[in-house]
């Protein structure tokens, strides 16, 4: 009973999670307990549980006896979640070097190549939602936990400024040759090089981000 609890509040918080930060939830939005309740079919408490979760990492703002609405993107916040993201980024780089296995390397190729057949006049949407994959398996790869989790709890602060930062920007080639070179290192175990080709990866978004900003 507590394991299907459990599995149901986070599926919840999964789905509204990604309904945030590709921004189908904007900022301000109310979310209705009873629209959504009904929605996924539970009662209120693993709908709380998801909330309280959300809440946590400032994705949404809860007004006791108002309400809940989707959080504003706080830019300083953002500012400061990057500085720590990027080195996050470059250690799980080199632990996951040493510890990847084989299938997640697959996984890895095969987001690869779906990655250069998308076109660069309109699939930069899906090639967020790709890189933010890329990103997991290499969280995954670390086999340690409390990595995995920090860099996702990063990633879901960060990711709404990327995405409306960046749906028309992205050189999805380019950026798909850096998945390559960052493959590659991870394959050959070389924990220095991976490390680097992360942090340059994530700075690579991050200066993107500052040339729209400005």
């Amino acid at each position: 009973m507590s394991y299907n609890s459990n599995s149901l509040h986070h599926k919840i918080f999964e789905t509204l999670r990604d309904r945030i930060i590709y921004l189908k939830y904007p900022p301000g939005m109310i979310l209705s307990e009873k629209d959504l309740c009904s929605e996924f079919k539970v009662s209120r408490t693993p709908f709380r549980e998801a909330i309280r979760k959300l809440e946590d990492m400032r994705l949404v703002t809860v007004i006791p006896r108002f309400g809940t609405h989707v959080s504003n993107i706080d830019i300083n916040e953002i500012r400061c979640a990057f500085e720590v993201k990027i080195k996050l980024e470059g250690v799980a780089g080199m632990v996951a070097a040493k510890r990847i296995t084989p299938d997640k390397l697959q996984e890895l190729q095969t987001l690869i190549k779906q990655a250069e057949k998308m076109r660069e006049d309109k699939e930069h949407q899906a090639f967020i939602a790709l890189d933010a994959r890329f990103h997991e398996i290499i969280y995954e790869a670390t086999q340690n936990s409390i990595l995995q989790e920090m860099l996702e709890n990063l990633h879901s602060r960060c990711a709404r400024l990327w995405t409306s930062s960046l749906t028309r920007i992205i050189p999805i080639m380019e950026v798909a040759e850096q998945l390559k070179e960052i493959h590659a290192a991870l394959r050959m175990g070389d924990g220095e090089k991976a490390s680097q080709l992360m942090e340059h990866h994530v700075q690579h978004f991050v200066d993107k981000i500052k040339s729209q900003l400005l």
